[in-house]
């Protein structure tokens, strides 16, 4: 239960600091000042100015799809570091048995059977093997990437996973992919060349369910409850109305 408290109140803590990040983003980008300058670059810039582009219409269209990626990429956070927290708590470990480096590159959680006591390795085995559908006693532990979706541009954090992947192997390490939206744009083409560099994937609802099972917490969960809900709510109608009545949102609206 304290394990429990513990992991919900850096989710809080984590999810409010990222509710007002997105606030803060409209009030510096959307604002006279951003918007000025931005139709100043676009006025000089060699292709946007002969392509008309240089208007208060096509910032407004730069500047949210700037806030979409930088909604993606606070979600993908969240859900990249709360689990690490979690799996502290849970197995009573120290950061960096659990934030583990191989050759420089940095895992998002590694869990190492002989880090842990014998009840809570059993319980690790009997997940991958329920979840999985894996015998963990033959690894070393298990090695988890977690990513909320596949970018576009993601090519040099592929790059990185596929180099990772030989090093948890040579490491003697099961690798683990979990994605967590099924949506991604880029998640067949990922999966496919990652898994033949090693990765194993779990992706969607079974992917939140390992963790879940793994780490104790289950964020879907949490974010379900009413009073989360509503505090979620209440900051996203902030964020919405703070860019309808932003500067830049009246120059495109007129």
């Amino acid at each position: 239960m304290a394990d429990d408290v513990v992991a919900l109140a850096n989710f809080m803590g984590h999810l409010r600091h990222h509710l007002q990040g997105w606030r803060q983003k409209v009030l510096n980008d959307f604002s006279q000042l951003a918007h000025d300058a931005e139709l100043q670059a676009l006025s000089t810039d060699p292709v946007y100015s002969r392509f008309h582009l240089a208007t208060s219409e096509y910032i407004f269209i730069r500047l949210m799809g700037r806030m979409s990626v930088s909604i993606g990429r606070r979600l993908g956070e969240l859900y990249d570091k709360i689990p690490r927290i979690a799996a502290q708590a849970r197995y009573q470990l120290r950061q960096d048995q659990v934030v583990v480096k191989f050759g420089g590159l940095e895992l998002d959680v590694g869990l190492t059977l002989g880090d842990l006591s014998d009840v809570d390795a059993q319980h690790l085995v009997e997940v991958c093997r329920r979840h999985i559908g894996i015998d963990l006693t033959a690894y070393r532990g298990v090695a988890i990437e977690i990513r909320y979706n596949f970018n576009p541009n993601d090519s040099a954090r592929l790059r990185k996973d596929k180099e990772l992947a030989q090093l948890l192997l040579d490491a003697g390490y099961f690798p683990l992919y979990l994605v967590f939206a099924e949506n991604s744009p880029r998640l067949a083409d990922a999966v496919a060349s990652l898994t033949r560099s090693g990765w194993t994937f779990s992706i969607g609802l079974p992917a939140l369910q390992f963790m879940a099972d793994v780490v104790g917490f289950d964020i879907s969960s949490v974010l379900d409850r009413p009073e989360v809900s509503a505090e979620i709510n209440d900051e996203i109608q902030q964020v919405m109305r703070s860019i309808k009545e932003s500067y830049a949102y009246g120059k495109f609206s007129l």
